[in-house]
């Protein structure tokens, strides 16, 4: 039996069969593309990623976010007594709205909008004004000072990252208005400080009042010091004149003793005339010798008693004149004995007197009756002998004033080491006092003027004494803070792993798969085969070692990366869900581009790590990519399993799902045509062969 010839291959394209070609030529140069494009892929990756991502730090307030104002006002009283409304909460929004950089791109909503805003993914954050925020922020004036909260809440379903850009992002606007905060208390604080250090300074003035009046004072006492001196020197004076006085005294006393030891002389006189009367008496015969002798003797006495009144006259005269004297008075209650002395002296000069007159009057009666007197010699002699009987008295009182003279003499003596001039040291020691007066006057105003000035500055201190000062010292240090809350909190590196790592593994697993399985080969395109029965049974063949895939990962997915193993349905079907679309997907470039679409599949995985926004919110790549990213598989994947992990489940997975479940119906599709169109060719070409 003859065996048929095989037919000649049609002739291909020039496109085609210069790449696809079998010859050295074709295979070379297929060879040095694919070496290109070996080369080309890392720098294609490389620049993927750095269009995507470069720049993102400066697009961080393209990030949608919501701001919720629950802020209350509140009204403050300032130091001049005026009331101030404050809205803290407004002054933040307006921060934030503004045109600076607030690290989000802020919208104004309420409580409810923000929420299902936040639980759709249209934000990423919603930052709460708290209702008492105003009055926190005010507090720092008050005695009980309280740290105004912000709350931050992010979703992990929609943006892992997003939470804890939130987080820094809410830490940064806590310090900036903070410090804006501390800026304001610290002003004021200082302010009160400043006026307080005024109130100081007015009553550092009055101290200065109350220095010039303490120098006032000093003067006055200075001139109460030169009064004490002028007193000095008028007691000095004053004893300067007592010792005259004494010296007059004393020369006084020694006139008393002389007129004493005359005084003793007359009554021995007395005495010796008494027995002579009674010698006359016994005989009148010798009375004229008796008269002359007589005579004698009175004149003898008038001219001691002359000799008396010529000495202690002077001393009782000056003695009368210093009793007589007011400026005295006080020496004179002192020492009373003065008196009593001059009253002595001058009762017995009178008495002196007496006697000399009585002497002259005796006289000149013996002598006029000296023929009579023998009538009366009796008379005599008895006078006489009663005379004599008083004599001794009177010796006993010139001796007396002797003695009481002396002692005067003596006092004043002593009256000269201690006596002043009081009133001339009175009058400067009144002078004295009235400039210490003056003085103690302007000390008290003074004194008026430090209180005044101190009260005041114990006002302007008052509100300090109020604070605590530990808790006032930790709020200004940090008066407004943030707390970051999280909805469907991704807890755990491994979760977030997980999210990631699912989707991109099976992506990985379905291009290795077509790497090393290829279903369309020549001899199956050309066989009798329907195209749906190649394309069912390949994607059947691969969709069995894709559910084996599943399972290692989803396995490991709740082991060694932690997820929940409550979610184990979940994720088991929606893993399954993500291994048969992308196997879909990567039949179709296998059949479409043969071994060139694992290059695709690999720059594919590039861009859709960069794009997905299930990391990082896609708001901070570069625009085209934000473009891309909602027609990529990827994306939609890790948004599906970000969805389960985070357990929102429902119509958070159901979306994805179904979008997915369209990529691969899409690459079942694809698939179909491109094998459909291949067979057709190559169906073409054996029939133009058959007709040659």
């Amino acid at each position: 039996m003859t065996t048929p010839a095989t037919p000649p291959r049609p002739a291909r394209t020039s496109g085609l069969a210069r790449l696809f070609g079998s010859t050295p030529a074709q295979r070379r140069l297929r060879a040095a593309l694919l070496a290109f494009a070996v080369v080309a892929v890392p720098l294609a990756v490389a620049g993927v990623v750095a269009g995507a991502i470069g720049g993102a730090d400066d697009r961080l307030d393209a990030i949608p976010a919501i701001v919720v104002n629950d802020d209350e006002m509140v009204t403050i009283t300032n130091a001049d007594g005026s009331e101030q409304p404050v809205l803290a909460g407004r002054l933040l929004v307006t921060e934030l709205t503004g045109g600076g950089e607030t690290g989000f791109d802020w919208s104004i909503s309420n409580d409810e909008e923000a929420a299902q805003k936040l639980a759709d993914g249209e934000v990423y954050a919603v930052l709460t004004i708290p209702s008492d925020f105003s009055a926190s922020v005010t507090s720092l004036s008050g005695a009980d000072p309280t740290v105004a909260q912000l709350d931050i809440r992010t979703d992990d379903s929609h943006g892992y990252l997003a939470g804890t850009v939130a987080d820094s992002v809410g830490q940064a606007m806590s310090t900036a208005f903070g410090r804006e905060i501390a800026q304001t208390y610290l002003a004021g604080l200082y302010g009160g400080i400043a006026q307080m250090a005024g109130a100081l300074a007015d009553a550092a003035d009055g101290a200065g009042s109350l220095a010039d009046g303490a120098d006032s004072l000093a003067g006055g006492l200075g001139q109460l010091s030169d009064g004490m001196a002028s007193y000095a020197a008028g007691v000095g004076e004053l004893s300067s004149g007592v010792g005259a006085s004494a010296a007059g005294a004393r020369e006084a006393a020694n006139g008393a003793s002389d007129y004493a030891d005359g005084v003793a002389q007359y009554t021995t006189g007395v005495e010796g005339l008494a027995s002579g009367l009674g010698q006359l008496n016994a005989g009148a015969a010798g009375l004229d010798g008796i008269s002359d002798g007589w005579d004698q003797y009175v004149g003898g006495i008038t001219a001691g008693v002359d000799q008396i009144e010529t000495n202690v006259g002077p001393v009782a005269d000056r003695l009368d004149a210093f009793i007589a004297d007011p400026a005295n008075a006080d020496v004179i209650a002192q020492y009373p004995q003065i008196v009593e002395a001059a009253g002595a002296i001058d009762a017995t000069l009178g008495q002196l007197d007496q006697l000399s007159t009585g002497g002259q009057t005796l006289a000149a009666a013996t002598r006029s009756g000296i023929d009579g007197i023998q009538g009366g010699i009796s008379d005599a002699a008895g006078g006489a002998a009663q005379l004599s009987a008083g004599s001794a008295s009177i010796r006993d009182g010139g001796y007396g004033l002797a003695s009481g003279i002396g002692d005067l003499a003596t006092g004043l003596e002593q009256l000269a080491g201690g006596a002043a001039a009081t009133a001339d040291g009175a009058n400067e020691l009144s002078a004295g006092v009235a400039g210490s007066a003056d003085g103690a006057s302007q000390l008290a105003g003074g004194a008026d003027a430090l209180a005044s000035g101190l009260a005041k500055g114990a006002d302007a201190a008052a509100p300090l004494g109020e604070i605590d000062a530990n808790a006032t010292a930790a709020v200004v240090a940090q008066p407004v803070t943030s707390t970051a809350t999280r909805d469907n909190e991704i807890g755990s590196i491994g979760e977030v792993i997980a999210m990631l790592f699912a989707p991109i593994g099976l992506w990985l697993g379905a291009m290795a798969l077509f790497l090393v399985y290829r279903p369309f080969r020549r001899d199956v395109l050309g066989s009798t085969a329907s195209t749906g029965g190649i394309v069912g049974r390949s994607l059947t063949r691969a969709g069995i070692i894709a559910l084996a895939q599943v399972v290692g990962v989803v396995a490991l997915m709740h082991t060694a990366l932690g997820v929940d193993v409550s979610l184990l349905p979940q994720t088991i079907a929606y893993a399954t869900l993500l291994a048969l679309a992308f196997t879909a997907v990567h039949a179709f470039l296998s059949a479409w581009l043969g071994r060139a679409g694992t290059i695709v599949s690999l720059v594919l995985l590039v861009v859709q790590l960069v794009a997905t926004g299930g990391l990082i919110p896609i708001e901070v790549l570069s625009a085209p990519f934000q473009a891309i990213s909602v027609f990529l598989p990827l994306s939609w994947a890790v948004q599906g399993m970000q969805a389960i992990i985070a357990g929102v489940g429902g119509a958070a997975v159901a979306g994805p799902a179904a979008v997915i479940a369209l990529f691969g119906v899409g690459g079942v599709l694809g698939t179909a045509v491109v094998v459909g169109r291949r067979r057709g060719i190559r169906s073409t070409g054996f029939a133009s062969a058959a007709v040659a």
